[in-house]
């Protein structure tokens, strides 16, 4: 594994027990090595590593959530599915140790730029940040991130390359 990325996965795991740690990275390393048999022989080109790590490190951070676990890692949202926002919000508070009472009432016309902008907000005076990972345009995602970690998750995120 490329250690910008094991930094990056050391970061964002921290709140989890270390079988559970190396359970997600176990999961990271097996979803890329089948998202690099999908794009062929190598060599790979930079663009083609860095976004097969990306989808491999989602498919690391939510796998293992969905199948019962009882932690959440990464918010990831349809553009039009604000109703998601509270729920994995609420998620996400528990597994960083959060009172998991985060609560979004939309105004009428309200959608998840809305929603991530009050968890965020919600966030700030409990010492943690919400840090977006726009990766496509249908899609929002992004992770919450302890205050005292932030300039290291800035720094493991921009040397993995997934600024956004």
């Amino acid at each position: 594994m490329n250690s910008d990325w094991a930094a990056l996965l050391d970061l964002l795991l921290a709140p989890l027990s270390v079988e559970d740690g190396w359970g997600v990275r176990r999961a990271f390393v097996n979803a890329l090595q089948i998202l690099l048999e999908d794009l062929g022989s190598p060599p790979y080109s930079p663009s083609q590593l860095c976004w097969a790590r990306a989808d491999a490190l989602l498919v690391a951070l939510t796998a293992p959530a969905e199948a019962g676990h009882a932690w959440w890692l990464v918010l990831q949202v349809d553009w039009k599915a604000a109703d998601e926002v509270e729920w994995q919000a609420q998620l996400l508070c528990r597994t960083h140790g959060l009172p998991a009472s985060f609560v979004w009432t939309p105004r009428p016309g309200d959608g998840v730029p809305e929603a991530l902008a009050t968890f965020a907000a919600w966030l700030e005076p409990h010492g943690f940040s919400y840090r977006p990972w726009l990766r496509d345009e249908d899609a929002y995602a992004g992770f919450v991130v302890p205050h005292a970690l932030a300039e290291a998750f800035e720094l493991a995120v921009g040397r993995a390359g997934l600024d956004g």
